[in-house]
Order: structure tokens, then C-alpha cells, then sequence
């Protein structure tokens, strides 16, 4: 229900201006998401390249990630918010003027695409740890729901606009636009007035943060249910995460013979997907079992890749990505349920740190997806992804002990509707 509250953090001056920061940013985000795999494939034609390009994006968000909070806790969060986004600016803009003097090359795109994603691990935490210094405690829950609209409602927006680009422009004024939109949100950041409480550094973080990973893993092998969620959550960023940053674009361009707008074109109809799915869950009155949630978002994915290995018209590949998209989306969500869920008290943050590292597997997914359809074709390679995710779930269905654990539901009963909500708003 939406009252008065709901939208009081708007009443504080630097919150509009974060909102708006996040909001730009991520119009930049989604352009260059659309635009940089359909760049590689028109440079290099190399299926397997377009895997690498996600597979380098990926990897420093993650290899950077565990440090973070580090870095966050001991510089002022409007430096580090300005240093992930200048990462974004050099990336986007020293692209813009290889493009300008028709010198890009698929390697170049390869490398500025690790500069980018080397913001990601930062930008997201330090923009939530800057809500508490902006608005009162009361507005805090509401602040962050609302921050995260800013960037939610461009899945859609960034990605039609995208493909709008694609059809009218050339990809040197894409990434023209995006360098301004990525310039305009670091000094929107540098508009912040608020300032901080002078940090204390604590000499030890470095050595609490590897003594709370070697206890959340320990807990996790002892413990094995935790080991069994990681196993389902990897199966589908290996198998489903990757395709629509691969696969679509080769369906879209070389087996349907599409114009290059229409990847734009389907990440939005995949925003709407994963929005609506995730308003489908959280609507929910009580979700019992998580575990056998995530097995049927991995049956939905694994259909989902069947039916679009196929696909004989764009309207057939826009309904596989909305279903498919919804799966990826959701089952970040759905996870950390199951563990926030099973884990006791005191272990739920390590709980959810293993969930971060297991993310990992997306580049596996990312080079395995280029891999298939350059040897044997996008057809084929989703094909076979999607057998996978099927057979996956079927070994599961099939195995007495772990039919067992997918159906208890007596865990359940202390995960709060708040609970839920706070884990299904967290960035994905």
C-alpha cells in the first residue's frame, strides 16, 4: 500500500540527486549491455569472442568484490562512487573515439569492457552505504526501495532506447552518449553535499574478511543443505545466465537474419520478465519451500533455452526471453531466501557471502556459451544448454535424499514477508 511515507526520502535534496545519479548511470549501463556484444559480433564475427567480452566483464567485479567493503570503509563514499565512475567514463569514452577514428578493434572492445566492469563491485554497495548519512532512520527502508527504481525501470527504458540507437544511429554516437551520461552522473555525484563521519580504518578488515570466508565455507560443508543451494544457483548461471548476452544477439543477427535493433528490442522485453516475475514472488503470501522453487525456475529456464534453440520468428524468441530472463532475475533472490532461511542467526551474512562468490560461475557460463555456438552454432549450443538445466533437474527429482530436502517446508516458518523483501531487492 503507498502512503505518504513511501516517498518522503524525495523531501531530501541529496537523495533526488542520488536518484538521478543512479537513474543516468543506469540508462548508460543498459546501452552499453545492448551495444557492446552486438559491437563484437559485427567486428570480429567470432561466437566465442562474445563470451570472452561477458566472461571479461564479469571477472572484476568478482575478483574485486571481497575487498570492496574494505575500500568503502575507508574512503569517503563520494570518492570511491566518483572512482567506479570514472572506470565507466574512460571505458565508454576511449571506445567513442576508437569508434570515431574507425580504429576499434574486437580486442580493444574485450579490454575496455574489463575497465567497466571493474565499477560494478564498487558502485552498488557505496551508493546504499550513502543513504544512511541522507536521510533519517525512519525514511531509511523506504530510501532504499525507492534507490532502487532509479535503476530498476532502465532495464527497460536504457534497452529500448538501445535499440532505437541500433536502428537510427552507428555505435560511435552510442558510445558518445553514454561517455556524457557517464560524465553527467559523476558530477551529479560531486553536487552531494552530505557529508560523512571521518572513517575509521580498521587494520585487521583485510584479515576479518578471510576469517569470515573460511567460516562461512566450513559452515556450509558441515552443515550441507547450504553446499546444495550453491549447487542448484551455479547450474543456472552456468547454463541460463549467459544467454542473453550471447546467444540472443547471434539468434537475432545470423539465424534469423534480424536487424541488429531487435537485441535492444528483446532486453527490454526480458526487463519486463524479470520485473513482473519479481513482483509475481514478492506478492506471494508465504513461499514454503524455496528449495523446490529454485528446481522449477530451472526447469522454466531449461524449457525456455529449448523452445528458443528453435525458434522459427522473433516472436517466439521475445517469449523465451521473457520466461528466461524472469528465471535469471529471480533465482538470486530465491537462494538467498533458502539460505537466510536455513542459516542460524549469526551465520546469515556469511551465508550470503558465499552466494556472491558462487556468481563466479557466471564466467564459466559466459566462455562455455561462446564455445558451443562457435563450434557448433547458436542452435545447437542452446540447445544442448538447455538440455543440461532439464537433466540437471531431473538427476535432482530423481535422487531420494535430495527429493527430501527439496520439499521441507517446516524450515520456513520464521522468514518474515520483510525478510523476503529486503533479500528480492538486493541488485543483481
Amino acid at each position: 500500500m503507498v502512503h505518504g511515507e513511501t516517498f518522503a526520502p524525495f523531501g531530501y535534496r541529496d537523495f533526488r540527486v542520488l536518484w538521478l545519479m543512479v537513474f543516468v548511470r543506469s540508462a548508460a549501463l543498459w546501452l552499453e549491455t545492448v551495444a557492446r556484444p552486438v559491437l563484437i559480433v559485427e567486428l570480429t564475427g567470432s561466437a566465442f569472442l562474445l563470451g570472452v567480452v561477458l566472461a571479461a566483464y564479469m571477472a572484476p567485479t568478482l575478483v574485486l568484490a571481497p575487498i570492496a567493503g574494505i575500500i568503502i570503509d575507508r574512503f569517503p563514499h563520494r570518492r570511491v562512487l566518483v572512482g567506479a565512475l570514472t572506470a565507466n567514463i574512460v571505458s565508454s569514452g576511449l571506445l567513442f573515439l576508437l569508434l570515431l577514428l574507425d580504429l576499434a578493434e574486437g580486442w580493444q572492445v574485450i579490454v575496455l569492457a574489463v575497465v567497466s566492469g571493474s565499477s560494478t563491485g564498487f558502485f552498488h554497495p557505496t551508493r546504499r552505504a550513502m543513504l544512511p548519512h541522507m536521510v533519517e532512520q525512519l525514511h531509511l527502508r523506504s530510501a532504499m526501495a525507492l534507490s532502487q527504481t532509479g535503476q530498476t525501470s532502465m532495464r527497460i527504458g536504457g534497452a529500448l532506447l538501445a535499440g532505437l540507437l541500433l536502428m537510427f544511429a552507428d555505435f560511435t554516437w552510442i558510445f558518445g552518449l553514454m561517455t556524457v551520461l557517464n560524465l553527467a552522473s559523476a558530477i551529479m555525484v560531486i553536487l552531494i553535499r552530505t557529508r560523512e563521519e571521518p572513517h575509521q580504518p580498521d587494520p585487521d578488515a583485510a584479515r576479518s574478511l578471510w576469517r569470515t570466508f573460511t567460516a562461512g565455507a566450513k559452515w556450509a560443508i558441515e552443515a550441507r543443505w547450504p553446499v546444495a543451494v550453491i549447487g542448484i544457483s551455479a547450474v543456472l548461471f552456468i547454463f541460463l545466465q549467459p544467454y542473453e548476452g550471447v546467444m540472443v544477439p547471434l539468434i537475432v543477427i545470423e539465424e534469423l537474419d534480424q536487424h541488429r535493433s531487435w537485441v535492444g528490442y528483446l532486453v527490454a522485453v526480458g526487463g519486463v520478465g524479470a520485473t513482473l516475475g519479481s513482483v509475481v514472488i514478492a506478492s506471494m503470501r508465504e513461499i514454503r519451500s524455496p528449495n523446490a522453487m529454485m528446481l522449477g525456475i530451472i526447469v522454466i529456464g531449461g524449457i525456455a533455452l529449448t523452445v528458443l534453440s528453435q525458434a522459427p520468428h522473433l516472436a517466439v524468441v521475445a517469449f523465451c526471453v521473457f520466461f528466461g530472463s524472469a528465471c535469471v532475475n529471480n533465482m538470486v533472490s530465491v537462494a538467498n531466501l533458502a539460505l537466510l532461511a536455513h542459516a542460524p542467526q549469526h551465520m546469515r551474512g556469511q551465508a550470503l557471502t558465499l552466494m556472491n562468490l558462487v556468481l563466479g560461475t557466471i564466467l564459466i557460463g559466459a566462455l562455455l556459451a561462446g564455445t558451443l555456438a562457435d563450434s557448433i552454432g547458436a542452435r545447437w549450443g542452446l540447445l544442448i544448454m538447455g538440455a543440461c538445466l532439464l537433466g540437471c533437474a531431473l538427476l535432482a527429482l530423481s535422487t531420494p535424499r535430495v527429493r527430501w530436502w527439496l520439499w521441507r517446508r517446516q524450515m520456513y516458518a520464521d522468514v518474515s514477508r520483510e525478510d523476503w523483501l529486503r533479500v528480492s531487492q538486493d541488485d543483481r
